[in-house]
């Protein structure tokens, strides 16, 4: 799957590309600083802090994704894949310190433009119900609320699945 629709440069002092399978190491290396405050405050413990660079590089090429680099340093990542008429976006994280800058916005909106172009009808994406920031961001975004789910093990909903048309 490719991003064609992926602008290389930004304003804002960052610069957004395809990610690529040699990325894998490397956004697992993100994946992990940047859920590390999560770690020990949710349950159950956030999937991303098991990612490893193998599993990452091989999600890029069974799906896609997009990085955004500066000052020589990955500093946000996002991963898509196609199920049936949608993609499912996830692992969107960016590195602490470089967080409020629009670097989340810009790259869910390569995965929307890629998505747009791709024709599928539809984006969801999974976020945690004790991430009201989060939520919040994402609704800002155009997301909704679709349904509220639990994960394994779990009496009560833990996460919202979140839905987004494409234009």
């Amino acid at each position: 799957m490719s991003n064609p629709a992926i602008r290389p440069a930004s304003a804002a002092g960052y610069r957004l590309r395809a990610a690529t399978a040699a990325d894998g190491e490397t956004i697992a290396a993100l994946l992990h600083e940047a859920f590390a405050p999560y770690d020990g405050e949710l349950a159950p413990r956030p999937g991303a802090l098991s990612e490893t660079g193998p599993g990452i590089a091989a999600a890029l090429v069974e799906g896609a994704g997009s990085v955004a680099e500066a000052e020589g340093l990955l500093v946000g990542s996002v991963l898509w894949h196609s199920e049936g008429d949608s993609f499912y976006l996830g692992r969107l994280a960016v590195r602490p310190g470089w967080q409020r800058r629009g670097i989340a916005r810009a790259l869910v909106g390569s995965a929307m433009a890629v998505a747009q172009a791709a024709r599928v009808r539809r984006v969801t994406l999974n976020v945690r119900i004790r991430l009201p920031d989060n939520i919040a961001m994402f609704e800002s975004l155009g997301f909704t609320r679709s349904e509220a789910r639990a994960h394994p093990g779990f009496d009560h909903p833990t996460y919202y699945v979140m839905v987004r048309s494409v234009d």
